[in-house]
């Protein structure tokens, strides 16, 4: 299993409090700019369940579009994602203030191949917060981190699988869903019990916030 990045102890520690943000469909639009790669590759998405596999179609013949073909477009994106990915709105200025309060790392699952892609693509917005791409499982991470971290962890996450695996390996940290595309929203799996679900940045800001203030105040 790859993984890019910093490790967990040359992570720089300046709160006892620390945010793990999941990268696509939270910090970085991703469904929008994959549909619209798509349609240059005459296909679409569906938004029929929740799931790629089997809902990407072909315009001209209506055939699901094979796996194989699908990874090779997600690769697409993502070597292009400087030019094809955009943050979320309000995500920065949520950062902003958040980071007076906790640490933040960025935890993306995507290819860490494409690391430096990526992390060119955060730093030109602003977003320079340390960064780790993985194919580890996020949750085994999000133990090590707290390892370090003894105050509360708040992970942001788009998948309720990720969410249910970080619950499992970390059970004392705190789980918020957040998605950008609300098209997939209808079709979520049950989340973990205790998961806070955020409409947007400004409503996940204002949760993790109290998240973090009521965690300090439970250590005192």
């Amino acid at each position: 299993m790859t993984t890019v990045g910093p490790t967990i102890d040359a992570l720089p520690q300046n709160h006892d409090a620390l945010i793990v943000l999941d990268v696509d469909e939270v910090v970085l639009h991703f469904i929008a700019p994959f549909c619209e790669l798509l349609a240059e590759h005459g296909a679409k998405l569906h938004f029929e369940s929740f799931r790629l596999t089997g809902n990407v179609r072909s315009l001209s013949t209506g055939a699901a579009v094979s796996g194989h073909e699908l990874d090779r477009i997600t690769a697409l994106l993502y070597a292009d994602q400087i030019k094809r990915q955009a943050p979320v709105e309000g995500v920065r200025e949520a950062l902003a203030d958040l980071r007076q309060k906790a640490d933040v790392v960025y935890l993306t699952a995507m290819t860490p191949s494409y690391y430096q892609q990526r992390r060119a693509l955060l730093d030109s917005h602003g977003l320079t917060d340390p960064m780790i791409a993985t194919e580890r499982s996020k949750g085994g991470l999000l133990a090590e981190m707290r390892q370090r971290w003894r105050g509360p962890i708040v992970f942001v996450d788009d998948l309720p699988p990720n969410l249910e695996g970080a619950r499992r390996s970390a059970p004392d940290i705190h789980l918020v869903h957040l998605m950008a595309n609300r098209e997939f929203r209808a079709h979520l799996p049950p989340m973990p019990h205790g998961t806070l679900r955020a409409e947007n940045w400004r409503d996940a800001a204002a949760k993790i916030a109290a998240l973090l203030a009521n965690g300090n105040e439970e250590r005192r």
